[in-house]
């Protein structure tokens, strides 16, 4: 008896799996591996977006510490990608002869007078108000010209008060793409616009206009202006805050 014991216990042992055992395994080791797989799919997202944020701060920073690049030079596209604005180039930017200054005095006066209107165009474009020769050199097309042709075409705008000398040694321009009158006119009417029936000049230069990043001394004229032509009236002995007038 006890021999049919053990004998019927060495047969369960070396019994095969049947085919539901199999089964069973085959599911536990497929669910191992689906594990495993999901496991290196995150690890392998994961590092994805790694490079894409290591990317964005690289682009970034390169853009931060750029040296030659204004606030309005810089905007944001559709794509959410920071971009550096550029103003739309003349019909005869490709001519080689226009960056050359003439010596036949019957072709000068056009050749000063299509950049004086290119570069006010220019500035208008980016809201440029005051601006370096040695900066306006490194813009294009700019950049294409002699610094005594440059230097040839701002002084013939000078003559026309279209560009004003802001230092004595001539290295910083003022660019009257608009004339102050016209200053004068816009604030105005932005002021009964908005309701601002009194403001300072600091006000004035903390609004998000396009005036708002003029030089402070032409603020100020332009306020005197206003004053001059009965649009406002000063408030205060010191003259730096205007009441408009209706």
């Amino acid at each position: 008896m006890a021999e049919k014991q053990k004998e019927s216990a060495k047969e369960k042992t070396t019994k095969k799996p049947n085919i539901s055992d199999e089964t069973e395994i085959d599911g536990a080791l497929d669910a191992s591996e689906l594990t495993e797989l999901k496991i290196q799919m995150l690890r392998e997202e994961i590092e994805r977006l790694k490079t894409e944020l290591q990317i964005i701060k690289s682009s970034a920073m390169g853009i931060l510490t750029k040296p030659s690049t204004t606030s309005q030079d810089i905007i944001i596209d559709s794509s959410q990608q920071v971009v550096e604005r550029k103003a739309p180039l003349p019909e005869w930017v490709k001519l080689p002869w226009m960056y050359v200054k003439p010596e036949n005095t019957k072709f000068l006066e056009s050749w000063r007078s299509d950049w004086s209107d290119y570069m006010l165009k220019w500035a208008k474009f980016l809201i440029i108000h005051l601006i370096s020769v040695a900066e306006l050199m490194q813009k294009n097309p700019f950049d294409k010209l002699s610094e005594v042709a440059l230097r040839d075409i701002l002084e013939y705008m000078n003559s026309k008060s279209t560009i004003k000398w802001w230092d004595k040694d001539k290295t910083l321009v003022r660019i009257y793409w608009r004339s102050l009158e016209d200053w004068c006119e816009l604030i105005y009417r932005w002021a009964l616009e908005t309701g601002r029936l009194d403001f300072t000049l600091f006000e004035i230069m903390d609004e998000k206009e396009e005036f708002s990043s003029l030089p402070t001394e032409d603020v100020k004229e332009i306020m005197k202006i206003m004053v001059e032509k009965n649009f406002a009236e000063w408030m205060g002995k010191k003259r730096e805050m205007v009441k408009i007038k209706f």
